[in-house]
């Protein structure tokens, strides 16, 4: 019998995949930490302990949460309204949007062409808490029972609490779609929970509605299914997470350390990874009059819509916060003018004028770079 030869292809082939194949695991798994890492250092968790889990009683209502909302897509910054109005400490939406920065900027929208106008709000809650008297508490775990439990003993112990969800999950829709929601209540069917953004007036109308008013309720199930897909889609080190807010005495931020942080979102960055701020709008100018009308998307004329309105609440909230700064007037009258000029692009991208929109969109990533600018410290003062 003749001896068969040695299958040094074969091997070859095998081997080669066999790297590859390491090569891209060990890619994922070193962005997996790297994200891992960023959670971590920027969202502040604290895991579940046994002081968070009470014994509450099998269904339970809070009636002193007033239910906010509008139909602009900024849920963290609504939810954040309600629960520190809830606790005696109302403030108008533009201006924990400043400080919590979450419209101050702009961040690609991942595998799409598009932007939002703002930055990742969930350490923006965090920042913003200190400047309305509280301390957020960001609390996670694995354990689905242990954080029922906790979200029930929170509300049993009369605090409001914000959850992130899929949206699409809790609406049993397709698709995925990050948000907040405030939930008031729970009974041994599910939950009730207001709803900041009131997009669709068949579930919800928007404004502001007295405390204790009959919020929307959703099924155990479902609620669970809308956490743990927040959760997939985001790849949290956790799974579930619930937030609430508790008084605090301590010293909140400067208001020049607020306006640089809110300047330099503005500004943006552009480099090996996404870029943001003005440059992530420039870059989606870029893109449309490459591309044309194949990549205006939905998200990325939500984004423009967005852009729109929160520019204008941004300038609306330098005058509201710092009426003795006149020195910002003239940021504020940049912002005005990103404001009509993000107007003028989600107009033409409307009316499929491509020409227009991406002249508006650069127009608005300058104003946007302008006003960032203003807000930076000067190298000769002081």
């Amino acid at each position: 019998m003749a001896r068969r030869p040695f299958p040094w292809k074969a091997l070859l082939l095998a081997g080669g995949g066999a790297l590859t194949a390491a090569l891209i695991g060990g890619y994922l798994y070193a962005m997996r930490e790297v994200v891992h890492a960023y959670y971590a250092s920027t969202y502040a968790p604290e895991p579940l302990t046994g002081k968070d889990l009470g014994e509450p009683p099998a269904a339970h209502r809070l009636t002193d949460v007033p239910w906010l909302s509008e139909t602009v897509a900024l849920g963290p910054s609504i939810s954040l309204r309600m629960l520190a109005a809830q606790q005696g400490r109302p403030a108008p939406r533009p201006a924990i949007d400043f400080f919590m920065g979450s419209t101050w900027g702009a961040i690609g929208i991942p595998g799409k062409t598009g932007f939002f106008p703002g930055q990742d709000p969930e350490p923006g809650l965090e920042r913003a808490a200190p400047l309305l008297g509280f301390t957020r508490r960001y609390l996670t775990t694995d354990d689905r029972e242990a954080f029922l439990r906790a979200v029930r003993t929170q509300l049993a112990r009369g605090r409001a609490v914000r959850v992130a969800v899929d949206r699409a999950s809790l609406l049993g829709e397709r698709g995925f779609l990050a948000h907040s929601v405030v939930l008031v209540g729970y009974d041994a069917q599910g939950f009730e929970y207001y709803e900041p953004v009131c997009d669709d007036p068949k579930r919800c109308v928007p404004g502001e509605k007295p405390a204790g008013e009959r919020g929307l309720t959703v099924g155990l199930e479902r609620f669970l299914m809308a956490v743990e897909a927040q959760a997939l889609a985001y790849h949290y080190p956790w799974t579930y997470q619930l937030l609430v807010l508790e008084p605090s005495a301590a010293p909140p931020p400067s208001p020049a350390a607020l306006l640089e942080a809110n300047g330099r979102a503005l500004i943006g960055t552009a480099g090996a990874g996404p870029s943001t701020g003005a440059q992530a709008v420039r870059d989606v100018a870029r893109a449309i009059e490459r591309h044309g009308d194949s990549v205006v998307t939905p998200e990325l004329l939500a984004g423009v819509r967005t852009a729109a309105v929160v520019r204008r609440d941004d300038a609306q909230a330098l005058a509201a916060l710092f009426p003795e700064r006149s020195e910002l007037a003239t940021t504020a009258e940049s912002l005005d003018a990103a404001a009509a000029a993000y107007a003028r692009a989600a107009r033409a991208l409307e009316a499929k004028d491509l020409v227009t929109a991406v002249q508006a969109l650069r127009d608005a990533a300058l104003a946007d770079l302008q006003a960032g600018t203003s807000l930076l410290p000067r190298p000769d003062a002081g």
